[in-house]
């Protein structure tokens, strides 16, 4: 528990924990929202990969319309409230699906409505503290989304392995229901505790001040739960010329190798259930290891990243992952037992839970550092849509593949994505920093 959270003194703090039930909600069903699909409602990958897209899909525009909004209209609470919402009616909405289009609507509405919280969370945060305890608040904030995930996930698999009974189905519906009422627990917290910050503050002067990573755990879709940088739509701000042309090409960098990612991720679940046959408690003890190593390398990546560069530090975490996507498939040849198997993938998921830290640390870094001063929330934000939009491509991409030609052919193809992503990143300049220049002007010098 961060310093200073159990003085009673300090009652401004408690609110955090309104993002606790929150942050278990979302962690207890990530992987339980693919599984679903192909145990509850007899569906198979491809469209597994069409719900994942879907989600992705909605919640690309919905980051930047709602945290428009809410600079917009200087408010921060009630954007709180419709998130947790939105979280808690699809959550129950899939809970009680039965069949395939009504699992499709639960998701589009989870990635368009959840996403209110994850650009307004972060925000509150600054306001609500002095600017002198911003890294403090913010690491502190961080953590609670992280100790969060990890015990969805942990409760997950506890209640998957012991309520399981004579019906995988039902206590994968009731997980869904429970998780549902947790968000709605958040909901209540939320209006009781959080106080509409009389300070506010714009985003776009956040960018040269906050260095703090905030904790992200990976999934096979792009829903967010905690974002600080958003693009402000207009045309000023959308212009070409306020991105230099090397971060344009890393963006190109970051899409081929966040289509590769959600194309591997996307029917991983699904892999481990039908082709290594895991029980679904077993699946989620596999994601339990690679979000607790990532989040244990989040305190770790920024320091390694200053100390090797952060170009390298991402070279070596996609040349993990091309190695290790495959590396999971190989494992159907072990001939392995049950123990054994699941010590081996949790072992190699952990070590793709390592890269994904060190290369995310790494990228807000570059796309910081690739930027013009004035136009670096805007820089950071477009990096954020441009994961997004790879997630779409990505999860399309790797359900097809996986239903229709099989599981090793969609890992070497997301490997082959990182491939590209890695020689671009090798052979593109990324230590000249723009903004010691005059801003765009820079771009011709």
């Amino acid at each position: 528990m961060p310093e200073g959270w159990a003085t009673t003194e300090r009652k401004e703090d408690r609110w955090y924990y309104s993002f606790l039930p929150f942050n278990v909600a979302g962690g207890s069903t990530s992987p339980l929202i693919p599984l679903f699909v192909t145990e509850g409602l007899a569906g198979n990958v491809a469209q597994v990969g069409i719900i994942s897209a879907i989600s992705s899909l909605a919640s690309v525009p919905a980051n930047i319309i709602w945290g428009n909004l809410s600079d917009t209209l200087k408010r921060r609470k009630v954007f709180v409230l419709i998130g947790f919402i939105g979280l808690a009616i699809p959550l129950l909405l899939m809970g009680l699906s039965t069949d395939i289009p009504t699992y499709y609507l639960a998701n589009f509405i989870l990635g368009a409505i959840s996403a209110a919280a994850a650009p307004v969370g972060t925000v509150l945060v600054l306001e609500s503290f002095d600017k002198k305890e911003w890294g403090k608040r913010l690491g502190d904030f961080s953590r609670v989304g992280g100790i969060g995930w990890l015990l969805g996930l942990t409760i997950g698999t506890i209640w998957l392995n012991f309520m399981i009974g004579d019906s995988t189905i039902m206590a994968m519906r009731m997980l869904f229901v429970a998780a549902a009422m947790l968000a709605f627990v958040s909901v209540i917290l939320a209006w009781k505790w959080i106080r509409e910050p009389k300070t506010k503050i714009e985003r776009k002067d956040l960018a040269n001040e906050v260095k703090i990573p905030l904790i992200s755990f990976e999934r096979g879709r792009y829903t967010p739960t905690r974002v600080l940088h958003v693009i402000k739509i207009s045309a000023k701000n959308l212009s070409p010329k306020n991105f230099p042309r090397n971060l344009k090409i890393y963006y190109v960098v970051m899409f081929l190798a966040f289509t590769g990612f959600l194309t591997f991720y996307v029917g991983l679940p699904i892999f481990l259930s039908h082709q290594l046959h895991l029980s679904i408690s077993e699946v989620f003890i596999v994601y339990v290891a690679s979000s607790t190593i990532s989040a244990l390398t989040y305190s770790q990546a920024g320091k390694w990243s200053y100390k090797i560069g952060s170009k390298r530090l991402q070279q070596i975490s996609f040349t993990g992952r091309i190695i290790l996507f495959p590396s999971m498939f190989l494992v159907t040849g072990l001939n392995l037992d049950i123990l054994p198997l699941i010590l081996v993938l949790c072992v190699m998921h952990a070590l793709i839970g390592f890269c994904w830290a060190n290369l995310s640390v790494a990228a807000n870094i570059l796309v910081s550092n690739m930027s013009y001063c004035e136009f670096r929330t805007e820089s950071l934000g477009m990096y954020c849509s441009i994961q997004g939009i790879a997630s779409i491509v990505g999860s399309l991409l790797g359900g097809f593949i996986a239903n229709y030609y099989g599981y090793l052919d969609t890992f070497l193809v997301a490997s082959a994505f990182v491939i590209a992503a890695l020689v671009l990143l090798t052979v593109l300049n990324v230590d000249r920093v723009p903004c010691e220049g005059e801003g765009p002007k820079a771009e011709h010098v």
